[in-house]
This record gives C-alpha cells, structure tokens and sequence, in this order.
C-alpha cells in the first residue's frame, strides 16, 4: 500500500525547505524527497554538519541559512534524504513519484506535487573541456562544503558571480589561483547600464557585488576580455590558450574550473508535459509559471532556481509563496495576518525578479561560447565532435531530437543535461535561425540511471 501526501516536495534546497514550512505548518501531510545526504541544497550544502573552520571560510551568506535549516528539520514533514528520484508520472490520486531509496524503487503518491530541484550549471564546451583537470567551479565548491577539499593550485575561467565567490573562497583558504580567465564580453557593460535602476532596489546585493568583483581584480591575476578560450593537453591538462584583444596567450597549469552562470533543471517538469518557454535574457528553457509557481499542469508547482534563476534569497521567498498557495488550495482558511504577508511575499518576488535583470545581462554568455570549434568535443559521454553535429545540421536535420538519432548525442549518462543547449545553437547556426526556434531535447524516464532488477521489483501501482 503506497502512503499518500497532500504536498510533495522534491529538493531540500531554500524553495524546497520554505514551502514545506509552510505546508506543514498548516496542517497538510508533507513529504521532501531530496539527492544529497543533508538538507540544504547547493547554497547551503553541508551547513548542518560544517566546521566553524568552514563557515568562516565559505562567508555570511553561508551561514545565512542555518535559522531556515533550523526550522526545516524541526516541522512536522516527512523528509528523505539520499534519493534518486528516477521517474513522475500521473496517477488517479494526482501524481506518482518513483525514487530510489537505499538502493530500491520506491513509489510515492501525492494530489499535489513542487518541483525546486534546483538549476546546474550551463555547460561550457570550449576545446579540451573533456579532458582529466577539468572541473566545474561548482564541483569545486561541492568538494569545499562537503569535504574541505582544496586544490593547490588553479586557474579559473568564465563568467558569473559563482565564479567569483569560489575566487574569493579559494584565496581565504591560501589556494594559489594562477589566474581568473574573465570571458565577460565588455558589450554586456553597456547592456547592463540601464538596470543599474534595478540594482539598485537590492543595494545590500548589489554592493556585495560589486565588492566581490573590485577584491578580485586586485588581489588575484585577474585577465579580462578573454575569448575563444581552450584547454591544452593530451591525456590531461597541461594548460590554457585564450584570446585577449586579438593577441593569443598561453599559461600552463595542471586544473581548470570553468563556470559559465545557471540553467534551470527543467527534465522532472517536462516528463509531466509541463509548458515550456525560452528566456531570452538568460539564455535557457525554462517551465512557464504564475507568480505562485503555478505551471501549465493542474497540481504542480515549479520555485527556485528550476523555475527562474535567482539566487537563495528569491528562492527562500518562492518556495514561501508556492507552500501558501498549496496550503489555500487545500481551503486551509489563513488569517488577515498570513493574507497580508502572503501579499509582502508576492511583491518581494516580483521585485527581486525585476533586480535580477542587471545580473542576468551583466553575465550573459559570450556569443563565441554558442560557436564550438570544429574539433571540440560536445557530447562527452557519446564522444560526438561539433563538425559532426554541425555537418548533419546543414543537411537538414529537423531538430536536435532527429539529431540525436542520428549522432547518439544526448543519449549518454547525462541523458542531454550537458550538451543539449550546445546541440541547439549548432542546429541553430548552421540552419540561420534562433535557438529559440530548435525544440529542446524530449525526456524519457528514467530521469537517473537504475538497473533492471531494481525496476523488475518496483511495486505495481
């Protein structure tokens, strides 16, 4: 017999753990499945169980989150940790979700279902970003906030405030930062200029901002203007080739962290037909949603960075807002003081997004990123080469789902996650048309790998 909830909650980040709040404070029967061991999310990984050491380290905005940690594990909500949520579906009673639990196919029901699993980060195919020595700056906080691994040495190249911070993080920590690749195009300055208005509604953000970039710039090796950026190496990384006002450079290293900003995990909502649509100013897909979270399918509920990209803060507001809004679905009458905080959360909401704006143009991907070389490998897991993707887009391949066919790209490990939005401006470039206009890969379940004896034992429905 498979256990029914009112609200299920999938991520245990800022939006995740705030609507839960909510929910189960209401009364509502409240179920949080979540991958990592420990709540929290990305932003607040590890916090509960982090050195003093540590949260000195990783700065206040880390240790921001413990009184909403404090107030997660303390309501009254089932929560599980460690989870492998592999498959959604509807049901007669709303929605299943099936998930891995130690190791077995678990299935759970639920009339009402949030999706705040979060964003990733976008991949940036540049020449040589498969090789070993080349990371992410998110792997690289990943390894800082759940084990206190630093490296010894790094160069770190891209764009975005997570970049940034992971600079600033690194050289508290003593770790020697050979140099910080900055691939802002000195365009996005002047496109960001008129939303300094916007900015300027968040001051506190947009001076921390500002602070974080001017100390780098002066206290790390800080290369600005940099362009068609590669990794050098045959069996591992040897260094870096970049370009800077037409003049090519070289430096030698042995790790490279790349970061190029977030793109929503949209694969959990698009399995459940969930209306997409394309963010021009971010650069991404993402699922279509009302101020509450509300998507296109009655019943599912998108907040945080898998809706629209913006920050711990926003999402800590949007997971409040999608928490009351199921708790007034439920006809849970609230008072004249939760209605009126309920209308504070939707206009903070509003707001932010609109500050988001300076952001989101200051770090737009340079156009030269959507333009892979020829030889550079875009799907990593099926080794499948920009030349061979671009030459069976000019022979008139419909999209990147016939091309995936065709190429295998997209059919790996990741299951697209990491070469998807690449397939699409190469189909794109090569057939003169926007992004905008090449449909995003189509998702199957499973949504992670599972092998069959675990799928042979899942309970029937």
């Amino acid at each position: 017999m498979h256990k029914s909830y009112d609200y299920l909650v999938v991520g245990a980040g800022p939006a995740g753990m705030s609507a839960a709040i909510e929910a189960s404070k209401a009364g509502l029967s409240v179920l949080v499945l979540d991958q990592a061991a420990n709540a929290g999310g990305q932003i607040y990984r590890n916090l509960g169980l982090s050195s003093d050491q540590q949260t000195k380290l990783l700065g206040p905005d880390y240790v921001a989150g413990k009184p909403l940690l404090a107030r997660f594990m303390a309501a009254k909500c089932d929560y599980q940790p460690s989870v492998q949520v592999w498959h959604i579906e509807t049901h007669e009673l709303g929605f299943a979700v099936a998930a891995l639990v130690g190791g077995e196919s678990i299935t759970f029901i639920t009339s009402h279902l949030l999706l705040a699993n979060g964003a990733m980060e976008r991949p940036m195919a540049i020449a040589g970003w498969h090789k070993p020595g080349v990371m992410t700056a998110g792997a690289g906080q990943i390894l800082l906030k759940s084990s206190a691994l630093l490296p010894k040495q790094v160069v770190l190249a891209g764009s975005g405030p997570l970049l940034l911070l992971l600079a600033q993080q690194y050289r508290a920590a003593g770790v020697t930062i050979t140099a910080l690749l900055d691939t802002t195009p000195v365009s996005n300055y002047w496109h960001a200029m008129p939303w300094l208005v916007a900015g300027l509604t968040t001051p506190m953000q947009l001076f921390k901002g500002l602070w974080l970039t001017l100390v780098q710039r002066f206290k790390v090796p800080y290369i600005s203007g940099v362009s068609h950026l590669e990794v050098l190496g045959n069996e591992q990384v040897s260094g870096v080739r970049y370009t800077v006002a037409g003049k090519a450079y070289e430096l030698e290293c042995r790790l490279v962290m790349l970061h190029q900003g977030l793109v929503a995990e949209t694969q959990m909502a698009q399995l459940l037909g969930c209306a997409q649509q394309w963010n021009h100013t971010q650069q991404g897909w993402q699922i279509q949603t009302d101020v509450t979270g509300q998507t296109s399918v009655f019943g599912v509920q998108v907040a945080g960075d898998s809706g629209i990209i913006g920050g711990a803060y926003l999402a800590q507001l949007e997971g409040r807002v999608a928490g009351i809004t199921r708790v007034k679905s439920a006809s849970v009458a609230g008072s004249w003081r939760s209605n009126m905080v309920n209308v504070w959360l939707l206009f903070r909401v509003k707001q932010l997004r609109w500050a988001r704006g300076l952001i989101d143009r200051l770090y737009r991907p340079a156009a030269w990123l959507s333009k892979p070389t020829a030889d550079t490998i875009v799907c990593r897991c099926e080794q499948v080469s920009a030349a061979a993707i671009s030459a069976i887009a000019h022979n008139g391949c419909a999209g990147v789902n016939q091309l995936k066919r065709f190429t295998r790209a997209g059919m790996g490990a990741c299951q697209g996650r990491q070469c998807g939005s690449n397939l699409a401006y190469l189909v794109a470039d090569a057939q003169q048309r926007s992004v905008s206009e090449v449909e995003p890969l189509s998702v199957r379940p499973p949504l992670s790998p599972i092998n069959l004896g675990q799928l042979a034992r899942r309970p029937r429905l």
